[in-house]
């Protein structure tokens, strides 16, 4: 019976020492957690600038917990672009593309960001943008917390 209060006090210390990496952990196995910079380098690795329209959504359909919210073969997003530079008012909104596609994802918690704490829901919108041809030539990753 004493082995096994030690054990139990032992594992309670190694959870309570592994609980503030939690995070960090979660953000090796999903890469939607990591810094955006690299969420959008991963998105772009699985979508190269240049893939096919019918591709992009063979791939995002496939995807496990990627829902697609919409996809328009006759108008690109809207986007906020360049991030440095505030769009005159004759060419807001800005649209990116001849056609377009958003995927969402939903429930990505803990976050990675401890100002946000760690029980905080994160969305994912990513956005891909493609010339009349239907041709990938923009990605734009979009995550906010609910």
């Amino acid at each position: 019976m004493e082995n096994m209060k030690k054990r139990v006090i032992r594992c309670a210390i190694c959870f309570m020492l592994l609980l503030p990496l939690l995070p960090y952990i979660l953000m090796l196995v999903n890469p939607m957690r990591r810094p955006e910079p690299m969420v959008t380098n991963y998105v772009l690795r699985l979508t190269p600038i240049g893939t096919d329209m019918e591709e992009v959504i063979r791939l995002v359909e496939n995807h496990r917990n990627w829902n697609v919210a919409w996809i328009s073969y006759d108008r690109g997003f809207s986007h906020p672009r360049p991030h440095d530079v505030t769009p005159p008012p004759e060419e807001r909104p800005f649209i990116v593309g001849d056609k377009s596609m958003k995927v969402d994802m939903r429930r990505i918690w803990p976050t990675n960001t401890p100002v946000m704490g760690y029980f905080m829901e994160m969305i994912v919108s990513i956005f891909w943008a493609f010339d009349e041809d239907g041709k990938l030539i923009d990605v734009y990753v979009w995550r906010r917390w609910n």
